[in-house]
């Protein structure tokens, strides 16, 4: 098998040694802005980016909207979705990249659920009956 040329090469493998891609890394990071360099700058392949949206799941809010229409408390059959219960019926618990249920809020809102404060308890909830 045939060695590629040291041009040819992709990270790491194309020096000869550990040492020397460490001195390119540290030499890239004190490239100056007019961009002047070795052109290092792919020495690590791009990151995707992850974001909060990628673990909301559609198809509970979908299932939510199919299975329960807006209402105001008191109405008949109305249930009580509040903090928690949210939380429990689309597993949106915060986590390291924040809180998932305001993602999950928002498009409740575009499917015209609205967060009210309940005159019961006082606190902030959902209100919503079951579809027939």
């Amino acid at each position: 098998m045939s060695r590629k040329r040291r041009s040819e090469q992709d990270g790491w493998e194309r020096f000869d040694n550990f040492d020397d891609f460490l001195d390119a890394v540290e030499k890239n990071a004190r490239k100056s802005p007019e961009g002047e360099g070795d052109g290092m700058d792919s020495i690590e392949p791009e990151v995707e980016k992850i974001s909060l949206r990628d673990f909301i799941v559609p198809a509970k809010v979908s299932a939510f909207v199919r299975g329960y229409a807006p209402c105001n408390e008191g109405d008949d059959g109305y249930e009580q979705f509040d903090d928690a219960r949210l939380r429990e019926v689309f597993k949106a618990y915060v986590c390291g990249l924040g809180d998932p249920l305001n993602l999950y809020m928002e498009d409740l809102k575009a499917a015209g659920f609205k967060m009210t404060i309940s005159m019961a308890t006082g606190e902030p909830c959902v209100f919503a009956r079951r579809k027939s």
